[in-house]
Formats: structure tokens, C-alpha cells, sequence
């Protein structure tokens, strides 16, 4: 019973089986590396840009980001790894920390900050490791994400304990087949994606014997400290998947103070493998927003800024927090402002724009906000 637990937790690390399993993780050889009395395999491509951690989730290995692998390389630094007992990884056999891991390899290839892009539990490694190493977290990009300390549903359990009964008979083919045929998984229609998901889980059997049975868990649990991660964060999630998800992506988004939550239609848990494409194009975008420099405003400055403007029929706040404008709109939590330079200001999930107008006598009369749509909203003082 307890095997079965903790293969179906490791499930909701989920399975990210793996996109494309052949071509790209041939374009750049791996090493190994050791973290305490574990060996670990890791790769890295490119040389320039910002520089980006990819975190796979519980089931499959590094594979899962074959999809997007080449075209990431081609502009930012990347590096991938196999967690202890996945992939090319050596096995767990006592607790270990799946934050200290990340911490020594990103030292190890001298990586001092970087983006982390997670799926599953690796979304969740990447929340503990914002909270351990908040200096080395330039974004979070969450894809079907888990957050440690949040329970799991019974249906939940009940899913992965039905998937992974076959191993009881060390028939590892037909757990890979409920797998690959999970409908929260992969979205009806993507054959491909199904078959690159089996084809991951036959060729490693390991993958389905590793539950998170010796990894230890942040204290105070993650899910009670979320408040305290400063980075910004993409929560990306299928509307195909499990509810559990879906309950965790909004915990992150009420309760981080610069997060944004997306559904992609027709797509399940593993979108790395379902729609690379698209993937690679909504990371470019959260990069640049994540890596744009702020400018430093005098908090004299941004006070003459603070107060309240007509916002349609209604009216929306803007205070001052910790030297940092923060702007309230009606029935949404504080959205944290960036200074573009003294009078223009950025939201660092969407891109949207700010303006500060001012009359001849340097009053500040209204605020314009410039939407990615392209539509312009002027806010009168009030």
C-alpha cells in the first residue's frame, strides 16, 4: 500500500514523459556529477542569454523536454538533469534534500541565477527552491504544478493506485499503457504525444519505482509560505487536467504576489509534449517580461504617484509598499509595479503599461494604461 501511495504521488509529479526522445538530447552530450553519494546526469546547451533550469516532473526523466530543447538553445543558456532515480540517475537510498540537488549542480555548472521551468513535481521543486535560494530565482514558469503541503484527492490517489496496479506483477508494459492512455495526461487527439509517453516509460522501468518516499519536504510546508516568493510566475495548466491541479495553480496565483494563471485549451498535464511549439513561444515571452530591467525611482517620486483614479464606473488605488508601487484594481489582489523610468511604470506577468500624466504645474493628473491588446485606458485622478 504504501509503494502504490507513493507511486501515485510521484504520478502527480506526473507523468511528464517526454517529448521527442530522440533528436535533441543528442544534440549536446551529458555528464555526470556527484551530489552527496549520487550520481547524477545532467546536460546544458547555449552559451549566451538568461540562463534557464528545466525541472521534470515524477515519472518520466529530462526526456520530457526534448520538444523544446533545440529551440530554447538557440537563445538562452540551458541546463536539464535526471532526478535522483530517473533517467540516467543514480537511485535514492537514503533522504536527501531535491533542493540541495538543484542548488550543487547549478554551482557545479556555474550557473548563479536562472529561470526554473517545471512540470508536475518538478513545478514543485521549483517553488522549494525559490523559497531555500530566492537569490537564484529569476522567474518560475509552473506547468501543471504541485505544491508541497496541499493534500491530495481521493480520486487522486485512488487514479494512480489503478494506473500503477500492474507492477504488482513487475508488468511494467501495461502500467506504461494506463499511462499513456490517462485522459488527464494528454488531451484527446494527440496520438503522438501517447505514443512518445509509452515509448519513455517501457524504455525506463525505473521511472514508475521512484516515489518521493525519501525526499525531504521543505518545513514549514511550501504551501503555507507561498506568499514569501518574490519571483515572477507563469502558471500554466490543461484544461484536460486532473482537478488537484487546477487547485494548486490557484493556490499560486492568490497567493504569490507576481503570478499569472493561464488554461490552454484541449491539453492536459503534459503540455511540454502536447504543444512544444507554443511552449517555447509563451516562454520568450514570460523571459523577456522576467528578465527586464527595473529603473530606480526615488520613493518622493513614486508618492506623488499614490492615490486613487477613475477606472471606468469605478475607481481603482494605487499605495506605496516596501518603495514599490502597487496597483489595486477592483475585486483583484495588489498587482507590484516596475519602473520602466520615473513616470512609466510595467506589470512584470502581463507587459501591460502604465503611464503617469502630470499638468504644467507637475500635479499628476490622470493614469494611462496601455494594454498588450493595444487599448488604451485613461484613469483620471480622483
Amino acid at each position: 500500500m504504501l509503494f502504490k501511495l507513493a507511486a501515485a504521488i510521484a504520478l502527480l509529479a506526473s507523468v511528464t514523459s517526454h517529448a521527442q526522445i530522440t533528436s535533441a538530447s543528442s544534440a549536446s552530450p551529458g555528464a555526470y556529477f556527484e551530489a552527496g553519494k549520487a550520481k547524477l546526469y545532467y546536460e546544458q546547451c547555449g552559451t549566451s542569454g538568461p540562463s534557464v533550469v528545466l525541472l521534470h516532473d515524477g515519472l518520466v526523466h529530462s526526456v520530457t523536454w526534448d520538444g523544446v530543447w533545440t529551440a530554447l538553445c538557440t537563445k538562452y543558456r540551458v541546463l536539464r538533469y535526471d532526478r535522483r532515480g530517473y533517467g540516467r540517475s543514480a537511485a535514492a537510498t537514503a533522504p536527501f534534500s531535491p533542493e540541495d540537488d538543484l542548488y550543487l549542480l547549478m554551482r557545479h555548472v556555474k550557473m548563479e541565477r536562472a529561470i526554473l521551468v517545471g512540470n508536475s513535481s518538478g513545478a514543485g521543486l521549483a517553488l522549494d527552491f525559490a523559497l531555500a535560494h530566492p537569490e537564484m530565482v529569476d522567474g518560475l514558469l509552473l506547468i501543471g504544478p504541485v505544491v508541497h503541503g496541499m493534500p491530495s484527492s481521493a480520486y487522486f490517489v485512488e487514479r494512480g493506485n489503478r494506473n500503477n496496479a500492474p507492477l504488482d506483477k513487475n508488468d511494467v508494459t501495461a502500467a506504461a499503457e494506463n499511462w499513456s492512455k490517462d485522459r488527464f495526461l494528454i488531451a484527446g487527439g494527440h496520438e503522438e504525444a501517447r505514443k512518445k509517453l509509452y515509448e519513455a516509460l517501457v524504455q525506463n522501468p525505473q521511472n514508475l519505482k521512484t516515489g518521493g518516499q525519501f525526499e525531504i519536504r521543505p518545513s514549514p510546508p511550501t504551501v503555507l509560505r507561498l506568499p514569501q516568493i518574490q519571483a515572477p510566475a507563469l502558471v500554466l495548466v490543461g484544461d484536460a487536467d486532473i482537478a488537484d491541479v487546477m487547485a494548486y495553480a490557484g493556490a499560486i496565483e492568490a497567493a504569490l504576489p507576481i503570478a499569472w494563471f493561464e488554461v490552454w485549451k484541449d491539453t492536459g498535464h503534459l503540455i511540454q509534449l502536447e504543444r512544444p511549439d507554443e511552449l517555447v513561444a509563451r516562454f520568450n515571452k514570460f523571459a523577456a517580461l522576467a528578465e527586464r530591467k527595473e529603473v530606480n525611482v526615488s520613493p518622493a517620486i513614486l508618492q506623488t504617484y499614490v492615490g486613487e483614479y477613475k477606472f471606468f464606473q469605478r475607481s481603482l488605488s494605487v499605495n506605496l509598499q516596501s518603495n514599490r508601487l502597487a496597483l489595486r484594481l477592483p475585486d483583484t489582489p495588489d498587482k507590484p509595479l516596475f519602473a520602466a523610468s520615473d513616470s512609466r511604470f510595467f506589470v512584470r506577468t502581463t507587459g501591460t503599461e502604465l503611464q503617469f500624466e502630470k499638468d504644467a504645474s507637475g500635479r499628476v493628473t490622470q493614469l494611462v494604461i496601455f494594454n498588450t491588446d493595444g487599448n488604451v485606458i485613461k484613469c483620471p485622478r480622483m
